[in-house]
């Protein structure tokens, strides 16, 4: 079973390696966004959904050794395009949702179909929603189930700063498996502040944010 899927960094994967554009037919997708808290409690408190600029820089570390970066370099209609400096564009859709990886000519090496949903806005504190996906690579598709939970809000404090940050609790396992099957479980504290995830606890791992940039506001 490939990691990706359970583990994924906060911007998707570090580096991903450079591997054959998927082969499965395009029309096997996942069901996508199935359910939602639709409605924040009477007088809580929401947060709404970011915009990334191009020129944002995300500089993160996975544990002691192995760092990554990220830089938006382009936004379509539906999409942000990062680029890790290692020949390959990690995209998000406006959502902030995992669309997968691909070449910067535009060849794709690891789709998640329709999207990983890792946010649904706007947030609040005991906000769940749950979607389904097909992760797509070399090896074949995986058909997984994600649920998240807006658990609490923490002062944390990594190496870029100190932030007020929403613990997101989030699940995933096989669709068609024994709920206590094979399923995963991470920590992501997002920072409302700057847009983004700053600490992610997947199993004994601990992924940081080092640094982040803003890109320069539009002229």
């Amino acid at each position: 079973m490939r990691l990706s899927p359970f583990a994924p960094l906060p911007l998707l994967l570090f580096a991903a390696c450079s591997t054959p554009s998927p082969t499965a037919p395009a029309t096997d997708r996942g069901a996508g966004l199935v359910s939602f808290d639709a409605e924040a409690p009477a007088g809580a408190k929401t947060w709404e959904r970011p915009t990334w600029r191009i020129g944002d820089r995300f500089v993160l570390q996975r544990g002691d050794a192995v760092k990554g970066e990220f830089t938006l370099v382009a936004i379509t209609d539906d999409a942000y395009v990062l680029d890790t400096g290692g020949g390959v564009h990690l995209r998000r859709d406006r959502d902030l949702g995992n669309l997968g990886e691909w070449t910067p000519g535009g060849d794709p090496l690891h789709l998640l179909l329709p999207a990983d949903a890792r946010f649904h806005w706007p947030l609040w504190l005991g906000k769940r929603w749950n979607c389904e996906f097909v992760d797509r690579a070399k090896g074949g598709d995986l058909r997984l189930q994600a649920s998240y939970h807006v658990e609490g809000l923490d002062t944390i404090t990594v190496p870029a700063g100190t932030y007020e940050a929403l613990r997101i609790v989030r699940r995933v396992k096989l669709v068609g498996t024994p709920d206590d099957y094979l399923t995963r479980a991470q920590i992501v504290w997002y920072a409302p502040s700057i847009g983004s995830e700053v600490r992610q606890l997947v199993s004994e791992t601990l992924v940081e944010l080092v640094e982040f940039t803003a890109g320069p506001p539009k002229p």
